[in-house]
């Protein structure tokens, strides 16, 4: 399966930094991923420019070593064939003119994709570097509630963030909390009765804790979707994690590996 890519020199791969800092309006629905997709892991993406990492957890694309991207699946997706993402950066509200397309050749290979109102940001074939099986994939979401819980880190200012299911802690700032199953990898916050945070597991090391706005939707009777506003967006790392490791591990294969 292709993408029919267009024949044309794709632009500078920090384009799509910008291009995602911009949102649009869209009153559609958003979807979450599929759990564990084919795409979860370290890539090689071979583009017109050359070689560069590509890093994916199940709903996050990093730049660098940290999560930044949030994807959204759409209309076009085929899960565990192809998929086709909106796109929206951490701490920016609203989804953005990006698309994201992601095709599966074979358990090595995919197709990858970023375009804005019909213009190619970025494309070319990704070789993987990690495991096949993105359950096994340091970049694949938990699928424990209690992985979620115990202590992170912010990752700006170094400030602490633990969680269980009775108590948030944020810098010393302790609230009683109930927890709500969103999704894989993902749980509600309730606060005196009314949605306070979403504390999402974004793959490697990291978590993303996603303070509500006030009013929002009750977590009660079941999963409230994919919001894109949020009063503030906080990404954290787990303490003693060992995926960052792993990936820069995985990256130094890097032009090594048999195309």
């Amino acid at each position: 399966m292709s993408l029919n890519f267009v024949k044309k020199s794709a632009r500078m791969a920090r384009l799509l930094s910008a291009a995602l800092l911009f949102p649009v309006v869209f009153s559609g629905p958003v979807l979450a991923a599929s759990d564990t997709p084919f795409f979860t892991g370290v890539w090689e993406l071979k583009t017109d420019q050359g070689l560069k990492p590509l890093v994916m957890s199940d709903w996050l694309i990093f730049d660098g070593k940290l999560p930044n991207t949030w994807l959204y699946m759409t209309k076009g997706s085929v899960p565990g064939q192809q998929y086709r993402f909106m796109a929206r950066n951490v701490g920016v509200n609203g989804v953005s003119a990006a698309l994201v397309d992601v095709v599966r050749v074979d358990d090595l290979h995919m197709n990858y994709r970023v375009s804005a109102k019909g213009a190619i940001i970025e494309q070319g074939e990704a070789t993987r570097l990690s495991v096949p099986n993105a359950n096994d994939s340091c970049l694949a979401v938990d699928t424990e509630l209690k992985d979620l819980m115990g202590s992170w880190t912010m990752v700006a200012d170094k400030k602490k963030v633990s969680l269980s299911e009775t108590e948030l802690n944020v810098d010393g700032q302790k609230q009683p909390v109930e927890l709500r199953p969103i999704r894989t990898g993902q749980v509600g916050v309730v606060s005196n009765g009314a949605p306070y945070a979403l504390f999402t597991d974004a793959g490697g090391d990291y978590a993303v804790l996603q303070l509500l706005p006030v009013g929002t939707a009750s977590f009660a009777g079941g999963p409230i979707g994919q919001p894109v506003t949020f009063a503030q967006e906080i990404v954290v790392r787990r303490n003693g994690g060992r995926c960052d490791a792993a990936i820069a591990g995985r990256l130094k294969l890097m032009g090594k590996t048999k195309k």
